[in-house]
């Protein structure tokens, strides 16, 4: 009988081991997807560069460029506003972001030119102050 507990207790700490913490798995899906995706092909003159989770700050950050007839300041000086409704929309109704949503995340997009990667033409974090 105290084989039979002790097989149990050791067999219940390893599962419990093995448990990835969200921000950890946040981290390694951030990782993944810039492995496999980044940079992605380029669709309505942007595409992703990569994506990072910031454990510190519990921050889902997608790095993006502008290219084309969009990698011009005037165009995000213009439509900032709409943009922004826009990435926020996205934030509250993606659903694959509702477990990271529960727990805080914040989401950021930044936006650089493609032509020249030290100009950034957006930048922008949403808390959950600004998706619940």
């Amino acid at each position: 009988m105290k084989h039979i507990l002790f097989y149990c207790a050791v067999g219940t700490a390893l599962l419990c081991g093995c448990h990835e913490s969200l921000e950890k798995r946040a981290q390694r899906e951030a990782r993944e997807y810039t492995e496999k995706y980044c940079p992605t092909p380029v669709q309505n003159y942007t595409r992703t560069d990569s994506v990072v989770f910031d454990i510190a700050t519990k921050t889902y950050h997608y790095y993006c460029s502008a290219t084309g007839e969009l990698d011009d300041k005037k165009v995000f000086e213009l439509n900032k506003g709409k943009l922004t409704d826009a990435l926020l929309a996205n934030v509250k109704e993606n659903t694959a972001f509702r477990a990271y949503k529960e727990e805080g995340f914040a989401f950021q997009w930044t936006v650089r030119s493609d032509k020249n990667k030290q100009t950034v033409y957006y930048d922008r974090k949403f808390t959950p102050k600004d998706y619940k």
